[in-house]
């Protein structure tokens, strides 16, 4: 297994950055074949999911749902970012998909998504294929 990392920079506490593009990059650097590659991000404030890509509002949508679940309220963790660990630990901080001929395999408005919880930061992403 070969590893290629590449950096999200984000430019508010909470904030949507479609990465489907970086991550195919970094896969066409590790294999040209058929199989499965993982996407991780080493942090405990942010997330990666697969959403759609097509309406620029789902990002707008997603982030309110969120909000909406887990607001940040006055919780014992004392840091000012509890909602952004729980957030991390519902949506998940990795991903693992499928691809064909050394391209990602995608329904038609599929995108891969990393979520800025705790923002704005410099992050690692990291594909594994």
């Amino acid at each position: 297994m070969r590893e290629k990392t590449f950096t999200v920079t984000s430019t508010a506490r909470e904030q949507i950055l479609i990465i489907t593009d970086e991550v195919q990059r970094a896969l066409g650097e590790l294999a040209d074949g058929d199989g499965v590659c993982t996407i991780i991000t080493p942090h405990t404030t942010c997330a990666i999911s697969v959403n759609e890509n097509a309406d620029p509002d789902v990002p707008a949508d997603l982030m309110k749902a969120l909000r909406a679940l887990i607001p940040n309220v006055d919780f014992r963790h004392s840091e000012g970012n509890s909602d952004a660990h729980f957030l991390s630990m519902l949506i998940g901080t990795s991903l693992s998909w499928p691809f064909r001929k050394g391209k990602l395999v995608f329904g038609t408005w599929q995108g891969i998504y990393f979520i800025e919880l705790d923002g704005p930061r410099r992050r690692k992403v990291t594909v594994y294929a």
